[in-house]
């Protein structure tokens, strides 16, 4: 703990906190059109740095403890799921063993890219990471390949954590710190990004199914899927690189401590925000004018700010203490 770069801890709040801003605006893509450009502009960046900086800080040791840390709670994702569902009143409670197009997704990914980077750790990484971006342009052309086995989203974000593993060996917050000329350069792409979001929403807004990264391609763009999927990488990497250079490498008051607790608010945002929304009907707020999209927003927000504090550490750390207890121990 003594070792934690803050800077990597302040894009980690910033980044689940935009994951729940991602899903609350969800809610109303279809009758939004600033909901449809925050969802494209926050969605074009906030897994593929997550999963980055996973890789990143991937370290080659204990694999299988780490498996299965992730693929449990993956499974423990879906069963509370299910139980809230129930709850909440739902009549038929889906649970799906091997597949599901809810979160989880994310644990059983981080899983098979341990496996794969043990499997791979004599390789060529370099030829891998090309070999995989190809794959990945045209792998959508399968309309089979989608939440089975999370399959599509494990082989189109794969890129962005191989690419954190290629990168340790470079000291990234010195870069940062020596080359505070690119800044200029982070903030123009952060700006022409999010205007092209705003501003040409009907051009750009295909993109979104392509950063979600779990659908096969869809009819309007399979003449040049593999070029769309290529410039997705290339905004996505651009976008990684400019909040990157953007983010203060500082301790910044309450938010360095809250990024460290980043999969609590992964964990428990959407099951709150059900229960709220059963409760009080909070998404309501969106229908009273321009106020009530913006107080929806910022309650998204605030519940990041909530769940980053340690009494949401359950079950993640018990988890944790479980599958660790014999490390700690030898």
């Amino acid at each position: 703990m003594g070792n934690r770069v803050a800077l990597w801890d302040n894009l980690k709040f910033f980044l689940v906190t935009c994951v729940v801003i991602g899903h609350f605006a969800d809610r109303f893509t279809d009758v939004s059109n600033i909901y449809d450009s925050m969802f494209l502009f926050i969605y074009s960046f906030h897994i593929p740095l997550f999963i980055f900086i996973s890789g990143l800080m991937f370290k080659n040791k204990d694999i299988t403890s780490k498996a299965i840390f992730f693929i449990s709670i993956g499974f423990v994702y879906k069963i509370v799921s299910a139980v809230a569902e129930r709850l909440l009143g739902t009549v038929k409670v889906e649970f799906f063993l091997l597949w599901d197009g809810g979160l989880s997704w994310f644990m059983f990914a981080l899983a098979a890219y341990t496996v794969i980077l043990k499997i791979i750790e004599k390789q060529n990484k370099e030829y891998i990471l090309v070999f995989s971006i190809v794959l990945a342009c045209f792998v959508g052309y399968d309309t089979g390949i989608g939440d089975f086995l999370y399959l599509s989203r494990i082989i189109i974000f794969f890129p962005f954590f191989l690419s954190g593993v290629l990168l340790q060996k470079a000291n990234i917050v010195e870069f940062k710190n020596k080359n505070s000329k690119y800044i200029v350069l982070a903030g123009l792409i952060v700006v022409i990004w999010l205007g092209l979001c705003v501003f040409e929403l009907d051009i750009f807004y295909r993109l979104r199914y392509l950063f979600t990264g779990r659908n096969p391609f869809f009819p309007q763009i399979m003449s040049y899927a593999p070029l769309a999927r290529l410039a997705s990488y290339i905004i996505s990497f651009g976008m990684c690189f400019a909040l990157i250079m953007l983010m203060p490498n500082r301790r910044m008051f309450l938010i360095t401590d809250m990024g460290k607790n980043s999969i609590n608010v992964y964990f428990w945002h959407m099951h709150i925000y059900y229960v709220l929304n059963k409760v009080f009907n909070i998404s309501n707020i969106f229908n009273y004018g321009v106020s009530g999209k913006l107080a929806f927003l910022l309650m998204a927000v605030l519940l990041s700010i909530v769940l980053s504090h340690n009494i949401f550490n359950f079950p993640i750390k018990q988890i944790r203490e479980q599958i660790f207890l014999n490390k700690k121990a030898s």
